[in-house]
Parts: C-alpha cells; structure tokens; sequence
C-alpha cells in the first residue's frame, strides 16, 4: 500500500512536471511571438566602426524609446523590439553573409542597414533576393537605388546632392570664389558624391581646376595637397569617410595648405572628429542632412531638441546626422507596421513606401527608388561646435579661412 501511494504520488508529480514544462514552452512560444526581431550587420570593428557605432547607439536608442512607451500595436497584439545585431567587421562580404543569417537562421522579420554605401549594396540585394524590406540610413550612393529594387528604403539623401548647398553659399560670398578641387574616395558613395558635384560645379559656372581620386582609407595627402597648393585652389571639397577628413585636415596643416574654403562629406558633423584634431577643426565646413540647430516635430521623441538632450544624456556626446537617420529608420518601421496592420511582409514593404512621418530628423518620405525626398545643408565647426551656417543658418558662414600660420 505504501508503494502504491509513492508510485501514484510520484507519477502525479512527474506528471504536474510534465504539464509545466508544457506549459512553459507554450508561455515561451506566445512570448516569442510578441517580439519583433529587426537584424542588424554593421561595423563593430574595422574601418567603418567609429560611424558604425553612431548607428547603433541610435537604433539602440529608438528601440529602448518604443518599447519603454507602449512597444508596436498590430491589430489587438502588441510586440517589443528586439535587435539581432553581427559585426561585419567593415567587411562587404562577410555582412551579405551575417545578413542571409539573419533572414534564413535568426528568422528575423525586418532588416535594418549597415554603414557605407559599398556595404549597403551587397546587404540591399540579399534583401531583395529574399523578399525582406530593410531601412537604411548609412548608405547615399545612387547605385543602391538605381537597381530597381524595392525592397530597400535609405534615410540619406542622394550623394550627388550632398556638396549642393556648399556650392549654393559659395555664390552668397563677395567676391565669389572661383577654383575648386574636387577629391574623392575610390568609394561607391564619395564617387556619387564627386560626380554630381563636379556637374552642379561646372553648370552654376566654377572652376574645377582638380578633380582627383585617392585610395579609399589613404593615410597619405601629400601629394594632392601639393597640387592643391600650386594650382592656389579657392575651395577644396572631400568626399571622404571619417578618418580620411582627419588625415586631410592634418596634413593640409603640416604642409601649410591654405584654401579660403575647406568641406567635408563625413567628418566635421561627428563629435569625435572635433575632439581629435582640437582647434585644428576650426573653421572646417561640412555638409549633412539634418543638424542639432533644428527642431522639427518628433514621433519617438517631443521634437528635435528634446531628443538632443536625451540623446547626449544617455550617451555623452552630441548627435549628428548619423545618429537622426538611425532614429529615423526604426521610427519608420514602427510607423509602417501600425499602419499596415500586419507583419507580412509584403504588407509593410508598401506601407514603407508611402511613408509622410514627420520625425525628430524631418519629415520622411521616399522617392519612387526608395532614397528619402531631400537635401543637405552647410554646417561649420565655430568654437570648437559644430553649427547650421546655410541656409538659415544659426550662424553666419566664416570665410575665407584664416591661414594655419596666422591663427591664434
């Protein structure tokens, strides 16, 4: 009789065991469904890291603000975000490779984008093979848009576009500037960028006395700075990533290379960029798509400023426009999955497309290819900040430089 009551008191706990251990995994399953995983290769390590992690801190950011508020309604369900995020390692290959992963393996159900035009494109036809809608803010050459895919969706503005209000500002200064050299990057974005400036350039009537390429991530300026110097260049404009600005700025220094006028594509806007080349960075020109001077009203966040605030509380340092493009892109996706009302998605890549969001970064809306309807505005580093000089600028554009010799 003992036996008996130890053999049935056991089997009803194995068999309670049994039924949690169910009961867990159904719990488990549910609450896996109310996730929304969105898949993320982007640089970690390697050369494009120092703006990778711009991107990062600011999907980070955009996710924590969107869960902490209520999280993705779809219909009567409600879903957190989740990002599943793989070092690329600045590597265009090995991040096709982590974003086929994430589609075929991780089963994520949106993709979000690298850094990097030459990054993006690989990533972008990965996307489109598998039929996945992936945002994107790190990538402007006109390449990723011009394939006629569509499922990519970019938050930057065309990169022939980027150096157009710097050559609109030139024409405000008297006397008018009237040389300039064009380098560029052996890079898929900075020879967007070289191209379309080189052709408003020459139809708003300058001079373009170098148009020049240097080795994608080039330590050595020596050279082009020379020629730069022999020609008495007016205007130098760089279609460059970070660490080439740095290099540029520093042997442009070195050699005592002295345009009236110094732009940058990638660089001056970041905060990183300032503090490593200190009073050097003065009077440096750059160009971006949105700046901390504006203040348009927000979807994650109140308005711009709010989320400036935030943003360097959390993080400690000052966003740029990396930072609102990351921003940008998740809020998109929020936006696009309410309205579609589903996860399908076929469903999301149209809502995407018709996106009007008005964000912290400006109001988003796509072009037919995909690429955000917009333009970019002249930014200048003055006091060590870097501000919105043209056009309506918060501050009035210094030019021409003064000479490296004759600064204080």
């Amino acid at each position: 009789m003992i036996i008996m009551k130890r053999l049935l008191k056991n089997f009803f706990y194995g068999f309670l065991t049994i039924g949690l251990v169910l009961s867990f995994g159904h719990f488990a399953q549910a609450a896996s469904k109310s996730v929304i995983k969105l898949g993320c290769a982007i640089s970690f390590t390697g050369g494009e890291s120092r703006t990778g992690k711009l991107y990062r801190d600011s999907y980070d950011m955009a996710v924590e603000q969107i869960n902490k508020n209520g999280g993705v309604k779809v219909g009567n369900q409600t879903y957190q975000l989740k990002i599943v995020y793989y070092d690329d390692e600045s590597d265009p290959t090995k991040s096709s490779k982590f974003v086929e992963k994430l589609i075929a393996e991780d089963k994520v159900n949106f993709l979000l984008g690298p850094y990097s035009s030459g990054i993006t494109i690989p990533d972008s036809l990965v996307a489109q093979r598998y039929k996945v809608p992936m945002i994107e803010g790190g990538g402007a050459s006109g390449k990723i848009f011009s394939r006629g895919n569509k499922y990519i969706f970019g938050t930057l503005p065309p990169a022939g576009q980027y150096f157009k209000s710097t050559l609109e500002m030139l024409k405000t200064f008297n006397p008018v500037p009237k040389t300039i050299a064009i380098l560029y990057s052996d890079d898929k974005f900075d020879i967007s960028v070289a191209e379309g400036t080189e052709k408003l350039a020459k139809e708003m009537g300058f001079d373009v006395a170098l148009y020049e390429k240097y080795a994608e991530r080039a330590t050595d300026f020596s050279s082009i700075l020379t020629k730069i110097k022999a020609l008495n260049t007016d205007v130098v404009l760089v279609a460059g990533h970070t660490e080439e600005s740095l290099n540029f700025t520093q042997q442009a220094k070195e050699l005592n290379v002295n345009p009236k006028l110094i732009s940058m594509t990638v660089g001056p806007s970041e905060a990183d960029f300032r503090k490593s080349l200190g009073k050097d960075a003065e009077y440096i020109f750059g160009v971006a798509s949105w700046s901390t001077q504006m203040n348009f009203k927000g979807y994650l966040f109140k308005d711009t400023q709010e989320f400036v605030k935030e943003f360097k509380a959390k993080y400690n340092y000052d966003p740029d426009y990396h930072n609102a493009s990351g921003i940008a892109d998740v809020a998109v996706f929020k936006d696009a999955i309410e309205r579609a009302g589903s996860l399908n998605k076929e469903k999301v890549r149209a809502a995407i497309a018709s996106t009007k969001l008005d964000t912290i970064y400006g109001t988003v809306e796509f072009s037919e290819n995909g690429q955000i309807k917009g333009t970019s505005v002249a930014l200048q580093i003055l006091g060590g900040e870097i501000y919105q000089v043209y056009p309506n600028g918060a501050k009035k554009p210094v030019y021409p430089f003064p000479s490296w010799k004759t600064r204080k």
